[in-house]
Protein backbone atom coordinates (compact mmCIF):
# COMPACT_ATOMS: atom_id res chain seq x y z
CA UNK A 1 0.00 0.00 0.00
CA UNK A 2 1.20 3.50 -0.75
CA UNK A 3 1.78 5.29 3.23
CA UNK A 4 4.31 7.51 4.58
CA UNK A 5 3.77 6.22 7.81
CA UNK A 6 4.75 2.45 9.39
CA UNK A 7 5.15 0.19 11.99
CA UNK A 8 8.67 -1.47 12.05
CA UNK A 9 10.87 -3.95 13.67
CA UNK A 10 14.31 -3.20 13.96
CA UNK A 11 17.42 -5.43 14.99
CA UNK A 12 20.58 -3.18 15.56
CA UNK A 13 23.93 -4.12 14.36
CA UNK A 14 25.51 -3.33 18.19
CA UNK A 15 22.79 -4.03 20.71
CA UNK A 16 24.08 -1.61 23.36
CA UNK A 17 22.80 1.53 20.76
CA UNK A 18 19.53 3.51 19.75
CA UNK A 19 17.57 4.48 16.84
CA UNK A 20 17.93 8.65 16.30
CA UNK A 21 15.08 10.74 15.91
CA UNK A 22 15.85 11.87 12.35
CA UNK A 23 17.52 8.86 10.24
CA UNK A 24 18.16 7.19 6.39
CA UNK A 25 15.96 4.67 5.68
CA UNK A 26 16.82 2.47 2.68
CA UNK A 27 13.81 0.66 1.29
CA UNK A 28 13.59 -1.25 -1.76
CA UNK A 29 17.01 0.54 -2.95
CA UNK A 30 15.54 4.45 -2.33
CA UNK A 31 17.01 6.33 0.11
CA UNK A 32 14.68 8.55 2.47
CA UNK A 33 14.69 10.78 5.20
CA UNK A 34 12.18 9.42 8.25
CA UNK A 35 11.14 10.52 11.59
CA UNK A 36 11.73 8.05 14.15
CA UNK A 37 9.27 7.18 17.37
CA UNK A 38 10.90 4.56 19.12
CA UNK A 39 8.20 2.31 21.16
CA UNK A 40 10.70 -0.05 22.92
CA UNK A 41 11.87 -3.53 22.86
CA UNK A 42 8.21 -4.53 23.57
CA UNK A 43 7.06 -7.13 26.34
CA UNK A 44 9.20 -9.98 25.10
CA UNK A 45 12.87 -7.92 24.84
CA UNK A 46 15.51 -9.20 23.17
CA UNK A 47 18.84 -7.63 22.60
CA UNK A 48 19.12 -4.75 20.37
CA UNK A 49 15.48 -5.59 19.10
CA UNK A 50 13.77 -2.54 18.72
CA UNK A 51 9.81 -1.81 17.80
CA UNK A 52 9.29 1.98 16.32
CA UNK A 53 7.07 3.78 14.14
CA UNK A 54 8.51 6.12 11.17
CA UNK A 55 7.16 8.72 8.90
CA UNK A 56 8.60 9.33 5.94
CA UNK A 57 9.01 12.69 3.76
CA UNK A 58 7.43 10.59 0.84
CA UNK A 59 4.96 8.34 0.22
CA UNK A 60 6.33 4.99 -0.38
CA UNK A 61 4.21 1.25 -1.83
CA UNK A 62 5.37 -0.75 0.98
CA UNK A 63 4.06 -4.47 2.02
CA UNK A 64 3.95 -6.30 5.16
CA UNK A 65 7.81 -8.10 5.67
CA UNK A 66 9.23 -5.90 3.60
CA UNK A 67 13.13 -5.22 4.40
CA UNK A 68 14.58 -2.12 5.62
CA UNK A 69 18.19 -0.72 6.14
CA UNK A 70 18.18 1.97 9.17
CA UNK A 71 21.04 4.87 8.48
CA UNK A 72 22.69 7.45 10.10
CA UNK A 73 21.61 11.05 8.76
CA UNK A 74 25.43 12.25 8.90
CA UNK A 75 28.22 9.58 8.00
CA UNK A 76 25.44 7.17 6.57
CA UNK A 77 26.68 4.67 8.48
CA UNK A 78 24.55 1.34 8.87
CA UNK A 79 22.50 1.07 12.64
CA UNK A 80 20.67 -1.57 11.80
CA UNK A 81 17.86 -3.80 9.56
CA UNK A 82 14.64 -4.75 9.91
CA UNK A 83 11.06 -5.52 9.07
CA UNK A 84 7.82 -3.66 7.73
CA UNK A 85 4.97 -4.60 10.11
CA UNK A 86 2.34 -2.61 9.72
CA UNK A 87 2.61 -0.50 6.35
CA UNK A 88 -1.01 0.76 6.90
CA UNK A 89 -0.46 2.87 10.30
CA UNK A 90 -1.88 6.13 10.33
CA UNK A 91 0.66 8.80 11.77
CA UNK A 92 -2.52 10.92 13.20
CA UNK A 93 -3.70 8.33 15.36
CA UNK A 94 -0.33 8.03 17.04
CA UNK A 95 -0.45 10.48 19.82
CA UNK A 96 -3.69 9.15 20.67
CA UNK A 97 -3.07 5.16 20.93
CA UNK A 98 -1.36 2.98 23.09
CA UNK A 99 1.15 0.68 21.42
CA UNK A 100 -0.88 -2.31 20.34
CA UNK A 101 2.32 -4.76 21.41
CA UNK A 102 -0.24 -8.10 20.70
CA UNK A 103 -0.65 -6.54 17.15
CA UNK A 104 3.07 -5.85 16.42
CA UNK A 105 3.92 -9.42 18.17
CA UNK A 106 1.93 -11.34 16.01
CA UNK A 107 3.04 -9.65 13.06
CA UNK A 108 6.47 -9.96 13.75
CA UNK A 109 5.57 -13.80 14.13
CA UNK A 110 4.13 -16.35 11.00
CA UNK A 111 1.80 -15.75 8.11
CA UNK A 112 -0.97 -17.29 10.00
CA UNK A 113 -0.27 -15.00 12.81
CA UNK A 114 -0.25 -11.93 10.53
CA UNK A 115 -3.64 -13.16 8.91
CA UNK A 116 -5.20 -14.23 12.03
CA UNK A 117 -4.46 -10.51 13.44
CA UNK A 118 -5.44 -8.72 10.53
CA UNK A 119 -9.05 -10.91 11.27
CA UNK A 120 -9.33 -9.51 14.85
CA UNK A 121 -7.81 -6.22 14.09
CA UNK A 122 -11.19 -6.10 11.40
CA UNK A 123 -13.90 -6.98 14.24
CA UNK A 124 -17.48 -7.18 12.60
CA UNK A 125 -16.52 -5.78 9.56
CA UNK A 126 -14.65 -8.75 8.17
CA UNK A 127 -11.23 -9.23 5.98
CA UNK A 128 -11.77 -8.41 2.68
CA UNK A 129 -9.14 -10.19 0.05
CA UNK A 130 -8.67 -7.23 -1.68
CA UNK A 131 -7.19 -5.67 1.92
CA UNK A 132 -5.41 -8.45 2.55
CA UNK A 133 -3.27 -8.13 -0.76
CA UNK A 134 -3.08 -4.72 -0.10
CA UNK A 135 -1.36 -5.38 3.04
CA UNK A 136 0.79 -8.28 2.12
CA UNK A 137 2.37 -10.17 -0.84
CA UNK A 138 1.13 -13.63 -0.71
CA UNK A 139 -0.88 -15.27 -3.67
CA UNK A 140 -4.24 -16.08 -3.69
CA UNK A 141 -3.36 -20.16 -3.16
CA UNK A 142 -1.52 -19.54 -0.03
CA UNK A 143 -4.33 -17.10 1.42
CA UNK A 144 -6.89 -19.70 0.62
CA UNK A 145 -4.81 -22.13 2.29
CA UNK A 146 -4.28 -20.15 5.63
CA UNK A 147 -7.61 -19.21 6.26
CA UNK A 148 -8.45 -23.13 5.75
CA UNK A 149 -5.92 -24.08 8.32
CA UNK A 150 -7.69 -21.00 10.64
CA UNK A 151 -11.05 -22.09 10.02
CA UNK A 152 -9.97 -25.60 11.15
CA UNK A 153 -8.47 -24.29 14.71
CA UNK A 154 -11.55 -22.36 15.29
CA UNK A 155 -10.15 -18.80 14.37
CA UNK A 156 -12.06 -17.92 11.83
CA UNK A 157 -14.32 -18.15 9.40
CA UNK A 158 -14.62 -18.42 5.87
CA UNK A 159 -17.38 -16.42 4.67
CA UNK A 160 -16.95 -16.46 1.13
CA UNK A 161 -13.59 -18.28 -1.08
CA UNK A 162 -13.66 -16.42 -4.34
CA UNK A 163 -12.83 -13.72 -3.60
CA UNK A 164 -11.98 -14.56 -0.10
CA UNK A 165 -13.64 -12.87 2.74
CA UNK A 166 -12.98 -13.77 6.79
CA UNK A 167 -13.97 -12.70 10.05
CA UNK A 168 -12.66 -13.70 13.13
CA UNK A 169 -14.40 -16.41 15.42
CA UNK A 170 -14.25 -14.20 18.33
CA UNK A 171 -15.45 -11.10 16.57
CA UNK A 172 -18.44 -13.49 14.89
CA UNK A 173 -19.41 -14.46 18.17
CA UNK A 174 -19.42 -11.19 19.69
CA UNK A 175 -21.53 -9.91 16.86
CA UNK A 176 -24.01 -12.89 17.56
CA UNK A 177 -24.12 -12.21 21.46
CA UNK A 178 -24.71 -7.69 20.04
CA UNK A 179 -27.82 -9.28 18.01
CA UNK A 180 -29.58 -11.66 20.91
CA UNK A 181 -28.70 -8.67 23.46
CA UNK A 182 -30.69 -6.67 20.66
CA UNK A 183 -33.84 -8.11 20.12
CA UNK A 184 -33.96 -8.57 23.96
CA UNK A 185 -34.34 -5.44 24.52
CA UNK A 186 -36.49 -4.31 21.09
CA UNK A 187 -39.25 -6.98 22.45
CA UNK A 188 -38.73 -5.35 25.62
CA UNK A 189 -39.69 -2.15 24.19
CA UNK A 190 -42.03 -3.04 21.71
CA UNK A 191 -44.10 -6.21 22.61
CA UNK A 192 -46.54 -6.15 20.14
CA UNK A 193 -44.28 -6.29 17.35
CA UNK A 194 -43.25 -9.19 15.61
CA UNK A 195 -39.86 -8.91 15.19
CA UNK A 196 -36.59 -6.50 14.05
CA UNK A 197 -36.78 -5.88 10.27
CA UNK A 198 -33.04 -7.54 9.11
CA UNK A 199 -32.14 -4.22 7.35
CA UNK A 200 -32.49 -2.10 10.57
CA UNK A 201 -30.32 -4.76 12.26
CA UNK A 202 -27.76 -4.79 9.52
CA UNK A 203 -27.76 -0.89 9.67
CA UNK A 204 -27.20 -1.12 13.69
CA UNK A 205 -24.31 -2.78 13.60
CA UNK A 206 -23.24 -1.48 10.34
CA UNK A 207 -22.16 -5.48 8.95
CA UNK A 208 -22.85 -6.96 5.68
CA UNK A 209 -25.24 -8.55 4.59
CA UNK A 210 -23.62 -11.92 4.30
CA UNK A 211 -21.98 -11.61 7.85
CA UNK A 212 -25.58 -10.63 8.79
CA UNK A 213 -27.09 -14.01 7.62
CA UNK A 214 -24.26 -16.05 8.56
CA UNK A 215 -24.97 -15.22 12.09
CA UNK A 216 -28.40 -15.66 12.16
CA UNK A 217 -28.03 -19.04 10.25
CA UNK A 218 -25.47 -19.79 13.20
CA UNK A 219 -28.10 -18.82 15.85
CA UNK A 220 -31.37 -20.06 14.18
CA UNK A 221 -29.55 -23.91 14.04
CA UNK A 222 -28.81 -23.24 17.96
CA UNK A 223 -32.69 -22.33 18.46
CA UNK A 224 -31.81 -18.99 19.62
CA UNK A 225 -33.13 -16.63 16.95
CA UNK A 226 -36.42 -17.40 14.70
CA UNK A 227 -36.68 -15.42 11.42
CA UNK A 228 -40.10 -14.56 9.65
CA UNK A 229 -39.71 -13.42 6.63
CA UNK A 230 -37.80 -9.75 6.56
CA UNK A 231 -37.64 -10.11 10.49
CA UNK A 232 -36.09 -11.75 13.49
CA UNK A 233 -37.32 -12.61 16.51
CA UNK A 234 -36.50 -14.54 19.99
CA UNK A 235 -38.04 -17.72 19.67
CA UNK A 236 -39.75 -17.20 23.18
CA UNK A 237 -41.62 -13.83 21.84
CA UNK A 238 -45.26 -13.74 20.95
CA UNK A 239 -47.41 -10.77 20.12
CA UNK A 240 -50.93 -11.00 21.82
CA UNK A 241 -53.48 -9.22 20.64
CA UNK A 242 -56.48 -6.72 21.72
CA UNK A 243 -59.92 -7.74 21.03
CA UNK A 244 -60.26 -4.87 19.54
CA UNK A 245 -57.01 -5.98 17.18
CA UNK A 246 -58.13 -9.74 16.49
CA UNK A 247 -62.00 -8.53 14.95
CA UNK A 248 -59.73 -6.17 12.84
CA UNK A 249 -57.70 -8.73 11.45
CA UNK A 250 -60.61 -10.96 11.01
CA UNK A 251 -62.08 -8.03 8.68
CA UNK A 252 -58.29 -7.46 6.79
CA UNK A 253 -58.49 -10.96 5.90
CA UNK A 254 -62.37 -11.10 4.76
CA UNK A 255 -61.38 -7.55 2.68
CA UNK A 256 -58.37 -9.75 1.00
CA UNK A 257 -60.08 -12.74 0.23
CA UNK A 258 -62.50 -10.30 -1.43
CA UNK A 259 -60.26 -8.77 -3.33
CA UNK A 260 -60.49 -5.23 -1.58
CA UNK A 261 -56.64 -4.94 -0.97
CA UNK A 262 -56.67 -4.61 -5.22
CA UNK A 263 -58.30 -1.19 -5.04
CA UNK A 264 -57.79 -0.05 -1.53
CA UNK A 265 -54.03 1.51 -0.81
CA UNK A 266 -52.77 0.24 2.52
CA UNK A 267 -53.06 4.48 3.14
CA UNK A 268 -56.85 4.21 2.96
CA UNK A 269 -56.70 0.90 5.06
CA UNK A 270 -55.14 2.48 6.95
CA UNK A 271 -57.65 5.49 7.34
CA UNK A 272 -60.30 3.19 7.90
CA UNK A 273 -59.45 1.08 10.76
CA UNK A 274 -57.93 4.52 12.23
CA UNK A 275 -54.51 2.42 12.81
CA UNK A 276 -50.89 3.74 12.98
CA UNK A 277 -48.50 2.41 10.11
CA UNK A 278 -47.02 0.42 12.59
CA UNK A 279 -50.21 -0.94 14.13
CA UNK A 280 -51.33 -1.79 10.47
CA UNK A 281 -47.85 -3.68 9.26
CA UNK A 282 -47.73 -5.83 12.78
CA UNK A 283 -51.70 -7.04 11.43
CA UNK A 284 -50.51 -7.47 8.07
CA UNK A 285 -47.37 -9.66 9.46
CA UNK A 286 -49.52 -11.61 11.10
CA UNK A 287 -51.64 -12.80 8.44
CA UNK A 288 -48.84 -13.68 6.32
CA UNK A 289 -47.24 -15.94 9.18
CA UNK A 290 -50.52 -17.30 9.22
CA UNK A 291 -50.83 -18.16 5.93
CA UNK A 292 -53.80 -16.14 5.66
CA UNK A 293 -52.61 -13.85 2.98
CA UNK A 294 -49.20 -13.58 0.59
CA UNK A 295 -47.35 -10.63 0.21
CA UNK A 296 -46.16 -10.09 -3.48
CA UNK A 297 -44.08 -6.97 -4.93
CA UNK A 298 -45.49 -3.65 -4.69
CA UNK A 299 -47.49 -3.92 -1.36
CA UNK A 300 -49.86 -6.13 -3.27
CA UNK A 301 -51.52 -8.54 -0.64
CA UNK A 302 -53.13 -11.80 -1.83
CA UNK A 303 -55.56 -14.18 -0.44
CA UNK A 304 -53.81 -17.66 -0.27
CA UNK A 305 -57.16 -19.31 -1.07
CA UNK A 306 -57.29 -16.89 -4.56
CA UNK A 307 -53.84 -17.41 -5.17
CA UNK A 308 -54.12 -20.93 -5.11
CA UNK A 309 -57.06 -20.82 -7.61
CA UNK A 310 -54.94 -18.46 -9.84
CA UNK A 311 -51.88 -20.93 -10.01
CA UNK A 312 -54.42 -23.84 -10.47
CA UNK A 313 -55.77 -21.85 -13.60
CA UNK A 314 -52.64 -21.06 -15.13
CA UNK A 315 -51.10 -24.59 -15.09
CA UNK A 316 -54.87 -25.71 -16.34
CA UNK A 317 -53.73 -23.79 -19.67
CA UNK A 318 -52.21 -27.09 -21.07
CA UNK A 319 -49.48 -24.21 -22.60
CA UNK A 320 -46.12 -23.42 -22.28
CA UNK A 321 -46.32 -19.49 -22.91
CA UNK A 322 -48.15 -16.88 -20.83
CA UNK A 323 -48.46 -13.08 -22.12
CA UNK A 324 -49.96 -10.63 -19.92
CA UNK A 325 -53.17 -10.36 -21.99
CA UNK A 326 -53.45 -13.74 -21.28
CA UNK A 327 -53.26 -13.21 -17.26
CA UNK A 328 -55.21 -10.32 -17.41
CA UNK A 329 -58.14 -12.34 -19.32
CA UNK A 330 -57.48 -15.51 -16.72
CA UNK A 331 -57.95 -13.31 -13.92
CA UNK A 332 -59.85 -9.90 -14.41
CA UNK A 333 -57.44 -7.84 -13.27
CA UNK A 334 -55.85 -4.80 -14.89
CA UNK A 335 -52.67 -4.58 -15.40
CA UNK A 336 -51.60 -2.54 -12.68
CA UNK A 337 -52.67 -5.35 -10.67
CA UNK A 338 -51.42 -8.44 -13.11
CA UNK A 339 -47.95 -7.38 -13.01
CA UNK A 340 -46.48 -7.35 -9.43
CA UNK A 341 -48.84 -10.57 -9.70
CA UNK A 342 -46.71 -12.69 -12.33
CA UNK A 343 -43.97 -10.76 -10.12
CA UNK A 344 -45.06 -12.88 -7.48
CA UNK A 345 -45.57 -16.00 -9.48
CA UNK A 346 -41.71 -15.68 -10.82
CA UNK A 347 -40.81 -15.62 -7.19
CA UNK A 348 -42.73 -18.43 -6.69
CA UNK A 349 -41.09 -20.20 -10.24
CA UNK A 350 -44.83 -20.79 -11.15
CA UNK A 351 -44.04 -19.03 -13.97
CA UNK A 352 -40.16 -17.57 -15.68
CA UNK A 353 -40.26 -14.33 -16.89
CA UNK A 354 -38.72 -14.15 -21.10
CA UNK A 355 -38.98 -10.73 -22.30
CA UNK A 356 -42.56 -9.67 -22.80
CA UNK A 357 -43.97 -13.12 -22.23
CA UNK A 358 -44.14 -15.68 -19.11
CA UNK A 359 -42.72 -19.21 -19.67
CA UNK A 360 -44.95 -21.42 -17.07
CA UNK A 361 -42.91 -23.56 -15.32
Amino acid sequence: MRTQAFEALVVLDSPGSSLPKQALILLQDQKVAASIQVYGPGPEPKPGRLFMEATTRRSLMLKWKDTLTVLDPQDRVRIGRGIILNPGFKEEESPKKAVDWNFLLALSGSERDMLDVLCREKGIRGLHERDIHEFCDLSEESLLSLGEKLEEEGRVKILAFSPLFLISRPSFDYLGEKVLAYLEKFHEKHPAQKGVLLERIKNRFGVSEKILLLVIRTLERAGKVRQSGTRLMLPVHQVTLSNQEERILQQLEEMSFRGEFQSLSLGEIRRRFRLSQERLEKLLTLLTERKKVVQGPDGLFIHSHWLDEVIAKVRALGKKELTVADFKGLTGLSRKYAIPLLELLDQMKVTRRRGAWREIM
